[in-house]
């Protein structure tokens, strides 16, 4: 990666750190690292609302296969 490249990283994160101080998605300065972190969601939220939106649809009248609870539960208003 170029250096250039790097710092436009670094401006982003740090924009995106300032935006969404206090979320659970956005950025965030680690200390130790000396570095910004990007986030999405915390892991086991993420998978614990995955395997409830499956089990709702596969209960359901109107069960599919595969990843179809994606598109009948709101799995991602969930989420965020």
């Amino acid at each position: 990666m170029s250096w250039q490249r790097s710092r436009e990283t670094r401006r982003r994160l740090k924009r995106l750190s300032c935006a969404t101080k206090h979320k659970s998605v956005g950025a965030w300065y680690d200390t130790d690292k000396g570095r910004y972190i990007k986030t999405n969601v915390c892991e086991f939220r993420k998978g614990y609302l995955r395997m409830i939106a499956n089990r709702k649809v596969r209960h359901s009248k109107n069960a599919g296969s595969g990843g179809i609870y994606k598109k009948v539960y709101d799995y991602w208003n969930e989420l965020y």
